[in-house]
């Protein structure tokens, strides 16, 4: 296992980056809200974090495989910097919407190189082992961005206006760019790969029947997290809850996240991945159908934290998993390939989401996604019997 203060180091340059993204998605929706754009339009400035990341996140994984985790990490601390910048330096009312638009594109695209690189960086110089103890730490970190991110700057915005609440994301990225250059560099070992038929399809990973199945119920559990992150502040504007509110609901969803992963090595002792995936599910199908029916600030606040609790025991598990069933060699690529599906999501669910929204309220986009937990929950017990039944 890498040495602790490295591991906290390279957790810690992740965190930062994941903090500036919130932070910049955040601001950018209430901004637009402030803004009187439709739900529609909201989803799209949503979307774009994710559009490139989704068509390069396997040719950066494939990167990264080749080159080391330095370089990209360096790219993506810079377009989350001047993506953030965009909004602060461009007013609404002298460029409209243009610069939150081509912000959200390269903030998503710095967040994709340099998660993916930290990923694939802990995940290769540290044992099989070790590996669901190292993503849990990753995971918790990644907790505390999406507590911290949201809060921060719900009380920026209510105190000094929309604007001037990009400055946080930015120097969240500096931070994490001096984090990486004065220390020592991540350089990992990577394995060259001598066949290329077997490079030239990326697609050919979802022969591998496990990591199918875990890439399945990767893009199940981002569609739960997507709703989330698009409709819990739709709703809580709605209800007529302030910025710092509607943060501090966001906050006790990352709290809980960070609360069940500091569980997570106790959970390993008596559940298997996929049987937690399975109680993360769950709990999502139950969540999703309370929430509407909630408006006050404590219940909203409950009913996040109950969500919290289920989501957030999901990224280790899925990491681990995608680790050990990807082919040698593939691993940033498999990564790639997850992001995309998670991108995916985020490109297109926004869309619909705001469509949906516009037309039948956030209380059937709740009710919906619940159904489609439940499904996943059935999916997730067929592949923890399928890995038993291997095993």
């Amino acid at each position: 296992m890498m040495k602790k203060f490295q591991l906290i180091r390279f957790i810690s340059i992740a965190v930062l980056c994941h903090m500036g993204f919130i932070g910049t998605r955040f601001s950018a929706s209430l901004y637009a809200l402030d803004k009187h754009v439709s739900t529609f339009t909201i989803g799209v400035i949503l979307a774009l974090f994710s559009l490139i990341p989704m068509m390069i996140s396997v040719r950066a994984g494939r990167w990264i495989d080749t080159s080391g985790p330095l370089k990209p990490t360096l790219s993506g601390i810079a377009l989350i910097s001047v993506g953030a910048l965009l909004p602060l330096l461009f007013s609404y009312e002298v460029a409209d919407l243009g610069p939150l638009l081509v912000g959200a594109s390269m903030v998503g695209t710095g967040l994709t190189l340099t998660i993916l690189s930290m990923q694939q960086h802990l995940g290769e110089q540290n044992e099989p082992g070790k590996r669901t103890a190292v993503f849990s730490w990753f995971a918790m970190g990644v907790s505390v961005s999406g507590f911290f991110g949201p809060v921060l700057g719900g009380v920026v915005i209510d105190h000094f206006g929309h604007r001037i609440s990009f400055l946080l994301p930015i120097f969240f990225s500096l931070l994490a760019g001096a984090f990486l250059l004065f220390g020592e560099k991540p350089v990992t070992k990577t394995k060259v790969i001598t066949d290329q038929g077997q490079t030239q399809n990326t697609f050919d990973l979802i022969r591998y029947r496990e990591l199918r199945h875990v890439l399945i119920v990767t893009g199940l559990i981002s569609m739960c997290w997507d709703l989330q992150n698009f409709a819990v502040p739709l709703h809580g504007a709605r209800a007529g809850l302030s910025a710092s509110q509607i943060g501090f609901i966001l906050g006790a969803f990352a709290i809980a996240t960070f609360a069940i992963r500091i569980l997570m090595p106790i959970l390993h002792k008596v559940s298997s991945e996929w049987q937690i995936l399975i109680g993360t599910l769950g709990c999502a199908f139950l969540a999703f159908l309370i929430f509407p029916l909630l408006h006050s600030y404590v219940s909203l606040i409950c009913i996040a934290f109950l969500l919290g609790l289920g989501l957030g025991a999901a990224q280790p598990n899925i990491m681990t998993l995608v680790h050990s069933t990807s082919p040698s060699g593939r691993v940033a690529e498999a990564l790639g390939l997850r992001l995309t599906i998670i991108h995916t999501n985020q490109v297109i669910l926004p869309l619909i989401f705001g469509a949906f929204g516009a037309l039948l309220g956030t209380t059937a986009m709740f009710w919906g996604m619940s159904l489609i937990a439940l499904f996943g929950v059935f999916i997730s017990v067929r592949a923890g019997k399928h890995r038993r039944a291997s095993a």
